[in-house]
């Protein structure tokens, strides 16, 4: 996996095909869709991309209220490489990047400078101003642009929707055992 953190750095390819999220905790949800990226970018003959953001963006869209990571940025990218994924593109967050619609980034970052050919998305990802890029809310956009967007399924565990923001509600709760099985590994209590 290569490090990018900056987009306008990032190496000519012919064709990519990306996730984006913050991916705080790489879970088990987070790992069902870099598996169907991995698939999607073997079968389209694309190099795949995670993108992902630092700070987290609820760290800077609301600075009054307190916010746990489940891992650091470094522990995040330590994760990330263990992933078979081509490249790895983290992207500065900002305010000024939080206004960004969805379709300025799908067209100054994945088509500009990605050259991306497929989006794959959890079905609760939302990213753009207000989170107003959706599936169904980018679809004719991404089609007017030649862009895929493949639609993976929430994963459940044990009637537990795998998500960060459940993975947290365990370890506040100090439910580690609970969190661990949603991460996919151990986390120490806290």
């Amino acid at each position: 996996m290569q490090y990018v953190i900056n987009p306008d750095q990032f190496p000519d390819v012919d064709g990519t095909i990306v996730t984006i999220g913050a991916f705080d905790g790489v879970h088990l949800g987070h790992r069902a869709i870099f598996k169907q990226l991995q698939q999607e970018a073997q079968a389209r003959q694309l190099k795949s991309v995670i993108i992902t953001f630092s700070p987290h963006p609820q760290q800077v869209l609301y600075p009054e209220r307190p916010f746990e990571l489940i891992n650091t940025v470094e522990q995040r990218i330590e994760l990330l490489s263990k992933e078979d994924i081509d490249y790895l593109l983290i992207i500065h967050f900002t305010l000024d990047f939080a206004s960004w619609t969805p379709e300025r980034f799908i067209q100054d970052i994945l088509i500009k400078r990605l050259h991306t050919r497929a989006i794959v998305m959890g079905p609760n990802h939302a990213f753009g101003h207000n989170r107003s890029g959706n599936h169904q809310s980018i679809q004719q956009f991404c089609r007017d642009n030649h862009i895929d967007i493949i639609e993976i399924p929430e994963v459940i565990l044990h009637d537990n929707a795998v998500r960060s923001s459940q993975i947290r509600r365990f370890i506040q709760a100090k439910e580690y055992d609970k969190a661990s099985e949603l991460l996919g590994y151990e986390i120490h209590n806290v």
